[in-house]
């Protein structure tokens, strides 16, 4: 996958199916525990993935019509889980400024949500992501547990409490 793929090259998700059977995550040049890798958020905190507690990743971008359901649902399963679980929306197109998401999030009405750019591309490559309007939970070790396309609310936290949410 090239960097220009997934930052911002690729159309909005059409998968409709999940995949539940773990993944392995990175490049696959070390095994067993993944080095984490740490984002900013446009917020200016400091947010590494995989962390000491799973984590949902929802890559989209702004001009993305779908991506607006799935950032939605990303923020009412991250509310709901009350900090048992992380939740960041990344970002694809490097392009983008942290005006233009923040315009993004008061229109889907979730200003909190945790949100970064993916600049360089390093979680789209590290994940394996090439869509946008993909959704994976990433466990502790930093393996891929569940990938879908815009999954519901309900869905995003069941995914993360089968990844260890307590």
């Amino acid at each position: 996958m090239t960097a220009v793929v997934a930052a911002g090259a690729a159309a909005c998700g059409t998968e409709v199916t999940s995949t539940t059977k773990p993944a392995s995550a990175g490049t696959g040049q070390n095994s067993g525990t993944q080095k984490g890798t740490e984002v900013a958020t446009i917020g200016d905190e400091k947010i590494t993935v995989p962390g000491d507690k799973p984590t949902a990743l929802f890559f989209f971008s702004v001009g993305c019509g779908e991506c607006a359901t799935g950032a939605k649902s990303l923020a009412k399963a991250g509310k709901a889980l009350n900090g048992k679980a992380g939740v960041l929306a990344v970002d694809m197109d490097p392009g983008e400024s942290p005006q233009t998401i923040r315009q993004f999030l008061d229109y889907i009405k979730a200003p909190e949500l945790p949100t970064a750019i993916d600049k360089g591309a390093a979680l789209a490559q590290k994940y394996k992501v090439a869509t946008l309007s993909t959704l994976i939970v990433v466990d502790p070790s930093g393996k891929v547990t569940y990938r879908a396309t815009d999954p519901g609310p309900e869905a995003i936290q069941a995914a993360l409490k089968k990844a260890g949410a307590r």
